[in-house]
């Protein structure tokens, strides 16, 4: 059974810009650990603070969920929230 927690917390993520200019995120280490992207599902933006944010749902080769979100203006990752399999404290 999946958990949703809470996480806000910064990550350092690696992307792939499509020839669109579109930005993807393919991996991002969280910690210690690094999480690859098995699958993107649906992005979207998000005001927060005054900033325009990209928020994306992904899934993990290893099967949690993750809503990354993406500050353009900062250039900073964090993982909002996650679906966990197993609880990570």
């Amino acid at each position: 059974m999946r958990q949703e927690v809470m996480v806000d917390e910064p990550v350092d993520a690696l992307i792939r810009v499509m020839p669109s200019g579109e930005v993807r995120p393919t991996s991002f280490l969280w910690r210690g650990r690094t999480r690859y992207v098995g699958d993107l599902g649906r992005t979207w933006e998000e005001r927060i603070d005054s900033r325009t944010v990209r928020c994306y749902l992904i899934q993990s080769v290893d099967n949690d969920t993750f809503e990354l979100r993406w500050d353009p203006a900062a250039d900073a990752w964090t993982i909002h929230r996650a679906w966990l399999r197993d609880l990570v404290a």
